[in-house]
């Protein structure tokens, strides 16, 4: 915490020292009486914006990513609209009016002697990130006039194509940058030039693999391999300006309660299949058997409550038998605070029989268990809910474990109202009061990545692999954040024979699935393939920072079981395979026509469909 809030005041400093620099300084020293000459400028407070400017791109992108994947929650109902001029609006004003000025600045002091190598391949390494993320979202983007307003006050776009090339050449410069000698403050991993490498060869990796490059993506070394490489960002628990604490925490833990709707599509895939939860037989109950879920939804997801509308929460009552509140008289649902628990299952929302992960079973409202989210597309109004809708967790946040009980036993508590009581609020400074991480490059993506290039070139043994490595990765770290929250129930945790029990299982299902499979009446999946269990697993490891789901969904036509939009297909419109320009951008320079739908491919899209839509 003390890192950051040492850096969070150095940008501070930048600023005041911008604001009051003509009372500091010789006005023989200005180029101009409003400005500092560049000569003059720190390159470490320049450092540090490009650091924080790179964090604010990715968490821009990051989101679409997550909405587009159901990773998280979208709340319009029509694609246009919620990926229009907005789509990387963030991310354009960091990377145009912010990073490449400062690089151009840094490379202006650096000068024969190259003392500020380091900062200049950190710099650079960065920016070619979010170069590829722009052109991944929009296309074709200025950049070969870009930064050169003299000359070119209109820059026109580049084809996006050269410009991934561009920033491949960038990545070359960080790599003879992070090479030479030097050092900077680093936010990310200490001013570890190896560390940076490995990132510099992970982005190489990801553009292989993005444009097709299978057999190259493989064969890319030196990446981030290791927990211990993990490109991310850490928050403190500083809730006073400047508040250190993570932006998700900071939105649901608060006197007002949860303000972040959590998607329905994740919560039901990681509580567990239908099947598991029905079939499960008393015997297994009482001998503490849970169904096989996956063991990181309890620090993903907190539940504030399981007395939710339309909820399925297990009860234990009248002498040991099992059964569901909406059996008897418990059922708590609510039209006017969850409409949909009233409402019969759209009918485009059904899915197949065998009811996995499915709203075809009545879970497309309330899922299991009292976790209460949003359905993709849910753009209804917000009900006095705050307190009782599900938050985010101590995983990446720094908010509190749930502590929940899956099955409550109404014969010790006596009361559906008693059992409620069992959970807890959401409040300021619970949990681990903000101090959380916002993933940016993990090595379980990275073995997420091998999978796909892996399963992509036919060879599915090795898929599995590093799919299971992958698995395993994401679990063990989601695992170790429980330690930032002091009240969490150790009891609570998955074993290492839950942990074991669950990535057997989906590996036996990823090993026995098709390596195609066909599509029924209503576009769904007659089963799962290979490539749907993998992309729902990347999916899962994703959640906190999900840049790259808009392109595995875009490269592969998967996961296929993603939820379908609220309404009816027709009304969403077609997946995005773009955004928008920023509008603002639109407005300054008439050289960028701005176009009318999402339906403009980027150079290496192969316009593969998903039925999910």
């Amino acid at each position: 915490m003390k890192r950051i809030f040492k850096y969070l005041m150095m940008m501070v400093i930048a600023s005041a020292t911008m604001f009051y620099s003509c009372e500091t300084m010789e006005l023989e020293d200005l180029a101009s009486p409003n400005s500092l000459s560049p000569d003059l400028a720190d390159a470490d407070l320049l450092l540090n914006n490009i650091q924080i400017s790179y964090l604010s791109a990715m968490q821009d992108m990051q989101y679409n990513g997550a909405a587009l994947g159901r990773i998280s929650y979208m709340g319009g109902r029509v694609y246009y609209n919620n990926f229009g001029s907005g789509t990387i609006s963030g991310a354009w004003y960091q990377l145009y009016a912010s990073i490449m000025p400062d690089i151009a600045t840094i490379e202006g002091l650096n000068g024969e002697d190259n003392l500020l190598a380091f900062h200049l391949g950190m710099s650079k390494a960065m920016a070619a990130h979010i170069m590829m993320g722009i052109v991944d979202s929009v296309g074709d983007i200025p950049w070969a006039q870009a930064n050169n307003p003299t000359e070119y006050p209109s820059p026109a776009v580049s084809d996006d194509a050269e410009v991934y090339t561009a920033a491949l050449a960038m990545l070359d410069d960080a790599e003879a940058m992070l090479n030479a000698a030097g050092g900077g403050d680093d936010m990310y991993y200490g001013g570890d030039a190896s560390k940076w490498m490995k990132f510099v060869n992970t982005l190489r990796m990801r553009a292989h693999l993005t444009q097709g490059n299978y057999a190259a993506a493989l064969a890319q070394t030196n990446v981030i391999e290791t927990p211990a490489d993990d490109l991310q960002f850490n928050y403190g628990t500083q809730e006073l300006q400047p508040d250190t604490r993570h932006p998700w925490y900071q939105s649901d833990y608060t006197t007002s309660g949860a303000n972040i709707y959590q998607s329905s599509w994740l919560m039901d895939l990681m509580d567990g299949e239908t099947d598991d939860w029905y079939g499960t037989s008393v015997a297994n109950w009482e001998a503490g058997i849970d169904p096989i879920n996956d063991p990181r939804r309890r620090y993903y997801f907190y539940r504030q409550t399981w007395l939710t509308p339309g909820n399925n929460a297990m009860i234990k009552a009248f002498g040991g038998v099992y059964m569901w509140p909406h059996d008897w008289d418990g059922d708590s649902s609510n039209g006017e605070t969850l409409q949909c628990s009233l409402q019969d299952q759209p009918f485009h929302l059904e899915f197949t029989a065998d009811g996995d992960n499915s709203y075809g079973d009545g879970r497309w409202c309330s899922n299991f268990n009292g976790y209460w989210g949003r359905h993709h597309g849910n753009d209804e109004g917000t009900p006095p809910d705050n307190f009782t809708r599900t938050a985010v967790g101590v995983y990446p946040a720094g908010g509190s474990f749930d502590n929940l009980a899956d099955i409550h036993d109404y014969d010790s508590i006596g009361s559906l109202s008693g059992i409620a009581a069992m959970a807890g609020q959401v409040w300021q400074g619970n949990g681990g009061g903000g101090q959380g991480i916002w993933p940016i490059y993990l090595s379980s993506y990275v073995k997420f990545m091998k999978a796909e290039a892996a399963l992509s070139s036919g060879d599915a043994a090795m898929a599995a692999m590093y799919m299971e490595a992958g698995m395993n990765e994401s679990i063990t770290k989601v695992m170790s954040m429980s330690s930032v929250d002091a009240d969490a129930d150790s009891s609570m945790f998955p074993t290492s024979g839950e942990v074991s029990a669950y990535v057997a299982d989906v590996m036996a299902k990823f090993n026995a699935a098709p390596s195609t499979s066909a599509l029924d009446g209503l576009g769904w999946p007659v089963e799962k393939d290979k490539m749907d269990i993998l992309g729902e697993q990347y999916f899962i490891a994703m959640y906190g920072g999900a840049n790259d789901a808009w392109n595995f969904i875009r490269r592969t036509g998967h996961p296929r079981t993603l939820s379908r939009g609220l309404m009816d297909n027709n009304e969403s419109g077609p997946f995005p395979r773009t955004g928008t320009y920023p509008s603002s951008e639109i407005s300054a320079n008439p050289s960028i026509l701005q176009r009318q739908d999402n339906l403009t491919t980027v150079f290496w899209d192969s316009g593969v469909t998903n039925p999910a839509n």
